[in-house]
């Protein structure tokens, strides 16, 4: 056979298998991006099972269910022979991430292993392009045979998660599909497009509290761990087209250095190749910075992974819009020109602008970070088992060595919980099976022991210990700069968690490895957090309970009688995170409510369905009015910025409360209820009910600023409000009136700690708010107001102040005998 026919063969049979191949085109009747066109997660996912048939290339495996049972998938794509060794090389990759190969493995792996890069989409389904632009990913990586993707085929192994919030996309989808060609076909979703977390769903990467988290988390920490993780949003600040890092300052110290200065390279061949195709609007150093864990491109940056963001401009849904240079505005709010290329960013002037647009700039994105892996792939292998065996060796030299979380604990099954969570983050932790000193101390069988030296050192050592958010000025006497997200996470400090630093090496001899923490036994003690498990169950079966004068949970003697709570949670058509993430906890605590709307506030008559109202965080005048179409005050919903106009919200979902909902609730309470408002919430009562508080925080600069801390707090125990919460507690604080009680009929339950406020994070004019009240009980008529000055619930994640809630909650249905 001739070299010629040879090679015909072979050019017949790559476009005969390019044929077999559909196109997303061919499969959605549309190409992805097309104006007005969004493809819902069924569509989306039948096209990844078409791949799989036609493609030996794309492997696709089902990895968890959603909140609401919807299967998630993820898929890995690569070359043929890749594919089918796919158990070698991620066993091979486990041992260089964790550090379990000698330094001769390590270094045979790096030279035969294959990089694993992490691509996902549509976490924030609001963002809509980018799981629209997954099925072109995915096309282009399993058909395409050009020299370059040829070459990432052979080098690299893609896990590639289409839709990281398969809920979410449907409803975005479907509620578009409903309302486009209509006069409301940019108009916000009204709810969560996460069943409890919404825009927060890209928050809960070191507490795993939702579903799709904790799915998603073990394939990144415990099954792939993929050198590089990138992760697609919509939302660079105007006239951006798409931020790419580096990110902004501050760098969060516990990130290990080699992996920012590999985010940088990254970023780099990010902007050259956008800079080649002559795409414009690149931006960096700006907005979003790598301080705070926690996020999907966060927290794998503590995981010796490399953790890329960016943020593509986008329209509502796949609705284009025209920008005239007038449009765009001359600088940036830090000051930076817009028009003119700088070291932040290359100009762009503006065009038109459509969801396919940004489906090009994500595959552009794409592209420069799955080339520069497969450029270099012994360098991103090496670079894992290198930094994983850098941190386990620091047990020698670095403190601390262990962290101790003794069986003496204030709330034993919220420890567990702790360590639970640290284990869904790909930490190791360890059990005394006997008797064990460390030092001067002596602790008993059955502690638990985490070892600082570890692959994840830089993780566990950030949860662990408080923050101290940097002053970054602009010169020497200008304002500080504030955090992208929060300040402050410390674990133990937010769970209430005793838990001891050891710096000194001990014997581990008596420590065995735990695979799983248990979860605690439930127990009907005040103090922990299994309490009120225990109480919905008995209360559930009928049997008698309540609350001792002490604050004991007794089955007889007791001053207070527990019945079921009758609970009412008011939700607007705004989506609100608060509410999401209360209705979360009460999930989880299985405490009983109904969700109420405008209309149902509105009709009065409260007091005869419901013993308790809660609001949780949103401001006086959002709940007072909800979304307008009118352009003054109110709620905006989803999309709002500067670019864009106010979107029209569907005559249904617009309004709020109202005055006639104010007198319904003043009734409510007047006649014995009890309104539960959290955070900026409370201002609404202590506007308009005749309470005996006052917020000393509102109306005049007075300098405080919490950015997301966490603030010392004391607590009165002797009020049932704070039943089973020890007298000295942290809180979370960024937002929300701090009190002063100016009258007979309320009373402080908590109040800031006079000295020494801040406990970790970044807190400025805290003269003024020290010893004030941040949790007051106000009586009103026969009912009471219960006002929270911080943030109870905040993410799931403050396990140590739930008792707080869940108090006032039990103590609205409760009867006093």
């Amino acid at each position: 056979m001739s070299f010629r026919h040879l090679l015909s063969l072979i050019l017949l049979a790559v476009s005969s298998f390019a044929a077999a191949v559909p196109t997303p085109a061919d499969h959605l009747g549309y190409r992805p991006g097309t104006d007005y066109k969004l493809a819902d997660y069924g569509e989306i996912i039948t096209y990844y099972q078409k791949l799989e048939k036609a493609s030996p290339r794309l492997k696709l495996i089902q990895y968890g269910k959603t909140s609401t049972g919807k299967p998630m998938y993820v898929s890995l794509i690569s070359s043929e022979e890749n594919i089918r060794q796919l158990v070698k090389y991620k066993e091979m990759n486990q041992r260089m991430a964790l550090g379990l190969a000698s330094r001769e493995e390590a270094a045979r792996i790096a030279k035969e292993g294959k990089v694993f890069v992490w691509i996902d989409a549509g976490i924030h389904s609001s963002e809509a392009a980018c799981p629209q632009g997954s099925p072109e990913l995915a096309y282009k990586m399993v058909s395409d045979e050009s020299e370059e993707v040829r070459k990432i085929r052979d080098k690299v192994i893609l896990v590639h998660v289409p839709v990281i919030n398969p809920d979410g996309q449907d409803l975005i989808a479907h509620w578009f599909r409903k309302n486009v060609g209509t006069a409301y076909e940019d108009a916000a979703l009204p709810g969560l497009y996460q069943k409890y977390a919404g825009h927060d769903n890209n928050r809960d990467w070191f507490m795993f509290n939702l579903e799709e988290t904790r799915h998603t988390g073990k394939l990144l920490f415990q099954e792939w761990f993929p050198q590089i993780m990138y992760n697609q949003h919509q939302a660079p600040v105007f006239p951006a087209r798409i931020f790419v890092p580096p990110y902004a300052e501050p760098l969060n110290p516990a990130i290990p250095g080699p992996v920012m200065e590999g985010i940088n390279l990254i970023g780099a061949a990010m902007r050259e190749r956008f800079a080649r195709e002559g795409k414009g609007g690149v931006l960096s150093y700006y907005g979003f910075d790598a301080w705070w864990n926690g996020g999907l491109r966060s927290a794998p940056a503590f995981h010796n992974m490399h953790g890329i963001l960016t943020e593509t401009a986008m329209q509502p849904y796949a609705i284009p819009r025209e920008y005239k240079p007038a449009d765009l505005p001359e600088r940036f709010p830090n000051g930076i020109p817009t028009k003119v290329p700088t070291v932040f960013y290359s100009p762009w002037m503006g065009g038109r602008w459509t969801a396919r647009d940004a489906i090009e700039y994500m595959l552009t994105a794409d592209m420069a970070i799955l080339n520069l892996a497969a450029s270099m792939p012994d360098h991103w292998i090496y670079k894992a088992w290198d930094l994983a065996t850098k941190n386990i060796a620091m047990a020698d030299t670095a403190k601390p060595f262990a962290y101790v979380v003794p069986p003496d604990q204030w709330d034993r099954w919220t420890a567990n919980e702790m360590l639970r969570r640290l284990q869904l983050g790909g930490i190791e932790v360890k059990q005394a099976k006997a008797e064990i000193r460390m030092g001067e101390r002596t602790y008993p069988a059955g502690s638990y022991v985490v070892l600082a030296g570890q692959a994840f050192r830089s993780y566990l050592v950030d949860l662990m210990e408080p923050q101290e958010y940097p002053e970054l000025r602009t010169g020497t006497a200008g304002a500080t700069k504030r955090p992208y997200d929060v300040a402050g996470w410390t674990l133990p400090l937010q769970m209430g968690v005793k838990v001891e630093r050891v710096n000194d090496r001990f014997d581990t001899s008596a420590l065995t490895a735990v695979k799983e923490v248990p979860a605690a036994q439930w127990k009907l003690d005040a103090r922990d957090n299994s309490s009120y498990l225990q109480l919905a169950k008995m209360l559930g079966a009928g049997e008698k309970v309540g609350w001792a004068i002490d604050g004991r949970l007794v089955t007889s003697g007791y001053l207070w009688e527990l019945h079921k709570p009758r609970v009412a949670i008011y939700e607007p058509y705004a989506p609100n995170m608060d509410l999401g993430w209360t209705q979360w906890l009460l999930d989880e605590f299985q405490v009983p409510y109904s969700v109420i709307h405008n209309a149902d506030v509105q009709k009065g008559g409260l007091k005869e369905r419901f013993d308790t109202i809660l609001f949780a965080q949103q401001t006086t005048d959002s709940i007072l009015h909800g979304l307008r179409d009118n352009g003054a005050g109110g709620e905006e919903g989803e999309y709002r910025s500067i670019d864009r106009g106010r979107p029209r919200p569907r005559p249904e979902h617009a309004g709020g409360i109202g005055a006639q909902g104010v007198a319904a609730l003043d009734a409510f309470v007047r006649d014995g209820g009890t309104m539960v408002a959290l955070s900026t919430a409370a201002e609404l009562p202590l506007q308009f009910f005749p309470l005996a508080v006052r917020n000393v925080t509102r109306g005049a600069e007075t300098g405080f600023y919490s950015p997301g801390s966490l603030l010392r707090a004391t607590v009165d125990t002797t009020n049932p409000l704070g039943f089973g919460m020890p007298k000295e507690a942290v809180v979370f604080s960024n937002g929300g009136p701090i009190m002063d009680v100016v009258g007979p009929g309320a009373k402080p339950v908590a109040n800031f700690a006079k000295r020494d406020l801040l406990a970790s994070g970044w807190l400025s004019g805290d003269r003024v708010v020290l010893g004030k009240s941040i949790l007051v009980e106000a009586a009103y008529g026969k009912g009471r107001v219960v006002l929270y000055g911080f943030r109870v619930q905040h993410r799931g994640q403050p396990f140590g102040t739930f008792k707080l809630l869940l108090n006032a909650l039990y103590l609205g249905s409760a009867k006093k005998l």
